[in-house]
């Protein structure tokens, strides 16, 4: 079985967007029986390596610099010839495009029209059932997300696609309502790369537990709610915050919680896995993650507990042995939960420990390789 994968974003090993993408990716590269062969097209790229198909001119920029600008739409178009020649000369038995794109599945659509096709999980944005993330939009922030809300619903009705992948039970709900039925739809394990392991976890001293954030520093992500929830703990701790965005330094003296917490800000994450193994906790806070946050899963998978909000689609991925909910929004409850966790952080880590190799991205091939039979066998 030969697959051709086609994204808009191609960053390197492991790094920047579409990380859980390139973890699957390098780890089939890199397994000794692979599960099935494929290629990669990308419409823009940034460190480039040899598992890229075909590299993306640099018309306008890379690929880092052009996520999430106005500036990368051109920089498909004037790539999309590059990738329409290319897959026109592939001969392969499925092709999977990672997103829904008014350039990029055109592009895809118009080369093998005949050949079985996937799209997602990186298909997201504004839905009716998404609470939380877009609660302070602007009029032209709500104009805006309505817009492409309706684009998304217009392909997903008319794109003749085989099978959807999702991150997530409500993910998939998401996709719901983006026209994608649940019954075209699996949801795929989260896995990642093997580097994220237990392995190198060094043994603890009699030093403070250390808490661990990792992710921006915004309202969203529940950064605000995160400092006041620590600032009420009793016992001796470290904090140790990773993230990009603004820390609220005025903010951390304001709450006492100078001599507990150490701004690391922003971390590449290739140099993620050391901090997740030094720590004894880690804190996810988000209201709303339409896929379950990669930190999140990269924790689990470096054998470190998780304390977590009980919202939808993070609430999904921990084993309840290795986790500690609570409920979103409110400081009191999870400096209550981050309270009970370090009181049982023994047997939480116990079992993150032994649930961690759920977490790596081989057994997001399996998963991959069953779709792609069914969706083989479904067009015999």
């Amino acid at each position: 079985m030969k697959v051709a994968y086609v994204t808009p974003y191609y960053n390197g090993v492991c790094d920047g967007r579409f990380g859980r993408f390139h973890d699957w990716i390098h780890t089939s590269r890199n397994a000794d029986d692979p599960p099935f062969d494929f290629d990669v097209y990308a419409f823009t790229t940034s460190n480039a390596d040899e598992t890229i198909t075909t590299d993306a001119h640099r018309f306008i920029g890379e690929a880092t610099d052009l996520w999430g600008t106005k500036w990368n739409k051109p920089e498909f178009l004037l790539n999309a010839p590059r990738i329409w020649s290319a897959l026109q000369n592939g001969e392969y038995d499925l092709i999977h495009v990672l997103v829904m794109d008014t350039i990029v599945m055109p592009t895809v659509l118009a080369t093998n029209p005949d050949v079985p096709l996937v799209v997602g999980p990186d298909v997201a944005g504004w839905s009716p059932i998404r609470k939380g993330s877009f609660a302070e939009e602007s009029s032209i922030e709500r104009a805006k997300n309505r817009f492409k809300f309706g684009l998304k619903n217009l392909l997903g009705r008319t794109v003749p696609y085989d099978r959807a992948i999702a991150f997530s039970e409500h993910h998939r709900n998401i996709l719901s309502t983006f026209s994608i039925p649940t019954s075209r739809t699996s949801v795929i394990h989260g896995g990642v790369s093997k580097r994220f392991s237990p392995a190198a976890k060094p043994s603890k001293s009699n030093d403070p537990p250390e808490i661990l954030w990792v992710g921006d520093f915004s309202e969203h992500k529940g950064y605000p709610i995160f400092l006041e929830a620590i600032a009420g703990i009793d016992e001796a701790f470290v904090a140790r915050l990773v993230g990009a965005g603004d820390p609220n330094r005025p903010r951390i003296q304001e709450l006492g919680l100078a001599d507990n917490v150490i701004v690391e800000e922003f971390i590449p994450r290739g140099e993620l896995p050391a901090y997740y193994q030094h720590a004894d906790l880690h804190v996810v806070a988000s209201v709303d993650e339409t896929a379950g946050p990669n930190t999140q899963i990269e924790s689990l998978a470096s054998g470190t507990p998780v304390v977590l909000s009980d919202a939808p689609s993070v609430n999904e991925y921990a084993p309840d042995e290795a986790a500690v909910y609570f409920w979103p929004r409110e400081p009191d409850e999870l400096r209550s939960s981050l309270e009970d966790a370090l009181a049982d952080l023994e047997s939480l880590t116990d079992a993150a420990m032994t649930a961690a190799t759920e977490y790596h991205a081989d057994r997001t091939l399996e998963d991959l390789y069953e779709i792609y039979r069914e969706v083989l066998v479904e067009n015999r």
